[in-house]
């Protein structure tokens, strides 16, 4: 046999060890799952454009587009964010969204021939609702959610234009 089977042989043997190795990390772990994300998406006028998104730990980021100041209730220049939110405020948040119904909604509510409509695409828990068109009225609910993006103190990350 030629020596660059034994070398192949000896490399897959390695892999094959190296995979079988025990490691020191905690098999314990903690899910970084996301408990509340809304997005919204632009349109050819003055549409706020964001991206929020709460986490089971209670860390929160947020990437800001164009005109989302007049949600923020403040200015924060485009770019990416991060910040803490209460388990409270989530909670709430959560309560809302079951007395709306949120849950049995329908994952899509679009009319794809239909352009320049901003969509508000929620995340709550691991439901998600993409609503650009004909689809529930979920104002309560994004109102709230803005409301915890704008009481955030957020820190912009370094890539963040100034």
């Amino acid at each position: 046999m030629s020596s660059r089977f034994y070398i192949l042989l000896v490399f897959i043997s390695c892999v094959f060890a190296a995979c079988g190795t025990n490691s020191n990390v905690s098999e314990t772990v903690i899910p970084h799952e996301i408990s509340i994300a809304l997005q919204k998406t632009m349109c050819f006028g003055t549409c706020p454009s964001y991206n929020f998104k709460a986490f089971s730990d209670g860390s929160a980021c947020l990437t800001v587009g164009r005109f989302a100041e007049d949600v923020m209730g403040r200015s924060l220049d485009q770019g990416n964010y991060t910040g803490s939110v209460a388990f409270t405020d989530i909670e709430r948040i959560i309560a809302i969204a079951n007395s709306l119904n949120y849950f049995e909604l329908s994952e899509k509510y679009d009319d794809d021939m239909l352009m320049d409509l901003p969509a508000a695409i929620s995340r709550i828990t691991g439901h998600t609702v993409f609503n650009r068109y004909d689809g529930p009225n979920l104002d309560e609910l994004y109102t709230e959610i803005e409301k915890l993006m704008a009481s955030t103190d957020w820190t912009a990350d370094p890539d963040t234009e100034r």
